[in-house]
């Protein structure tokens, strides 16, 4: 759609920005998380279109993700992954409490 097209397009001319500068950084010899930059592009332009910010805390000097927004999208990530997992304590609830594969506590430190 035309009307997000200039919203998607500032997140890509930031994502380029943030690139370029950790290409330039001497101290890791001009290393890129490629992981890290395409979760942030995506997550950054669902928070653009939904709440008209990049980030909901400050990001760093060279346009990357503040510590807050690493937490917080780990935090996403680790709670879609174990969302839907299968887990015997799901069917049987008398495991519940012996914590067999550590599903629940992964997802009460992901919230």
């Amino acid at each position: 759609h035309r009307w997000l097209h200039e919203k998607r397009v500032a997140e890509a001319d930031n994502l380029v920005l943030y690139v370029l500068n950790q290409c330039k950084k001497g101290d890791e010899g001009g290393l890129v998380d490629l992981g890290l930059v395409a979760q942030q592009y995506c997550f950054n332009v669902t928070r653009k279109l939904i709440f008209n910010r990049r980030y909901l805390r400050e990001g760093k000097a060279d346009g990357g993700p503040g510590f807050e927004e690493e937490e917080y999208i780990d935090a996403i990530f680790a709670f879609v992954i174990h969302l839907y997992s299968f887990c015997i304590s799901g069917y049987l609830p008398f495991l519940r409490g012996l914590g067999l594969e550590g599903h629940e506590i992964i997802m009460e430190d992901a919230t």
